[in-house]
């Protein structure tokens, strides 16, 4: 059998595997495609895959799939899913280092459930772009997000917005994930995020929801910390003048335990 945990994360949600207790098969990307099916597998937006074996000044190691099976650099959400995941195993612990496809990152279990991770300074990368009437920039958060403000953001709009920007040759061949968001006031943004490798409209996406964040304080126009109010839940990213000491914090839950046969 092959031990999981399903966890979530505002509404994100993720099945994790100990890589030391599981076959090399629960990287492949078949399986991922049929462990993620909401029909006929244990559904997910994605998959967390934890190595124990990590660096002196580490952890552990973090590999985290789409629900297509393709790997991605970071989920924040699913980075905050995995250390109360690796905390609960070890039995003790309240700060963290994991490491990620976008690199090394500090973690804190606070009192109340919610867990802060450290993002790696984002930054902008190429000029403003206008792509399916959408006027915004492609903001590396840890992983490619294209964001943009707009005047009324709906769940109709992301619908219709997402998949165009998504699959525009612009951001081609690594494609790009989409949020957009509106102004609250100075320290709120309402967030949407479609996902790339999950090709859907997920109802959180943290690493999402700090790039949003960062592009719209770009201006000025934003004081830390925000509040980033997703369909699935809020979060809270805090931030220094320079944007070089970033922090998201949320909830993350451990749904269940259960097991999958060798076969599946």
């Amino acid at each position: 059998m092959i031990p999981f945990t399903k966890a979530q994360a505002n509404g994100n949600d993720f099945i994790i595997f100990d890589a030391q207790n599981c076959p090399e098969a629960i990287r492949d990307p078949q399986f991922i495609q049929r462990v993620c099916d909401r029909h006929t597998g244990v559904g997910a937006d994605g998959v967390l895959i934890l190595s124990l074996t990590a660096g002196e000044d580490e952890d552990f190691l973090l590999d985290y799939y789409n629900s297509d099976g393709s790997w991605e650099t970071l989920c924040a959400n699913g980075s905050r899913c995995a250390v109360r995941y690796y905390a609960r195993q070890r039995g003790a612990g309240e700060a963290f280092v994991l490491r990620t496809g976008a690199g090394r990152h500090r973690v804190q279990l606070l009192p109340g459930g919610d867990v802060r991770l450290q993002i790696l300074p984002p930054s902008h990368v190429g000029g403003t772009v206008e792509v399916a009437g959408i006027s915004g920039r492609q903001v590396d958060s840890g992983a490619p997000h294209f964001c943009a403000p707009v005047e009324r953001l709906s769940a109709e709009l992301i619908l219709e917005k997402g998949p165009p920007i998504r699959h525009h040759p612009q951001f081609q061949p690594r494609g790009v994930n989409v949020n957009l968001y509106e102004r609250v006031d100075r320290h709120t943004l309402w967030v949407r995020t479609y996902e790339k490798g999950v090709e859907a409209v997920v109802l959180s996406c943290a690493s999402g929801s700090t790039a949003a964040a960062y592009h719209a304080a770009a201006d000025g126009a934003m004081d830390s910390p925000i509040r980033v109010i997703n369909p699935g839940g809020e979060l809270l990213v805090d931030f220094d003048p320079h944007w070089r000491d970033v922090w998201v914090q949320g909830p993350a839950l451990l749904v269940f335990d259960s097991e999958l046969p060798d076969d599946f």
